[in-house]
C-alpha cells in the first residue's frame, strides 16, 4: 500500500508522519524505516524507527532513489513499512514524471509486501493519478 500526504508547503505533513511513524512502529512485527533528507526528525522519531538521512549518500534522481528502496528491501527481507518526508526535497523528480514514479512504488510495495507512507509539497492540483493515493 502506498499512501501520500500532499500539501502546500507548511501544513505540518512533516509532523503528520513522524507522528504516524511513531504510532505505527510499535504495531509492526519487522523493521520500519523513516528516509528524509535531514536530521531535522531523528530526534523526535521512535528509537525502533530505522533513521536514513538521504542527504549521507550519493542519490540525485528519482531512479537511483527507487534502485536505493530496492537494495533495503533485498537486504532486509524484514521490512513492512518505508516513511519518506519530503520525496521532491529527497531526489529530483520532475512533476510530469511523479505519477509514473509512484506506479513504481506501488508495483515495489506489491512484490514485497511493504507500506510506504510519502510526504510531497504540491503547491498547485494534485495529478488526478497521485490523487488515489491520498490519505
Amino acid at each position: 500500500m502506498v499512501t501520500l500526504i500532499a500539501g502546500k508547503k507548511g501544513t505540518g505533513k512533516s509532523k503528520q508522519i513522524v507522528k504516524i511513524a511513531n504510532e505505527m512502529v510499535t504495531k509492526v512485527d519487522g523493521s520500519a524505516i523513516f528516509i528524509d533528507d535531514d536530521n531535522r526528525a531523528m530526534y523526535d522519531l521512535h528509537h525502533d524507527l530505522r533513521f536514513i538521512n538521504l542527504e549521507e549518500f550519493p542519490i540525485d534522481t528519482g531512479e537511483e532513489f527507487l534502485g536505493f528502496i530496492c537494495g533495503l528491501i533485498s537486504n532486509n527481507y524484514d521490512i513492512q513499512k518505508i516513511f519518506i518526508d519530503g520525496i521532491l526535497n529527497c531526489v529530483k523528480i520532475e512533476l510530469d514524471q511523479l505519477s509514473g514514479w509512484f506506479k513504481k512504488i506501488e508495483d515495489i510495495s506489491t512484490a514485497f509486501s511493504v507500506d510506504f507512507m510519502i510526504t510531497l509539497n504540491y503547491e498547485s492540483e494534485l495529478p488526478e493519478a497521485l490523487k488515489k493515493y491520498m490519505s
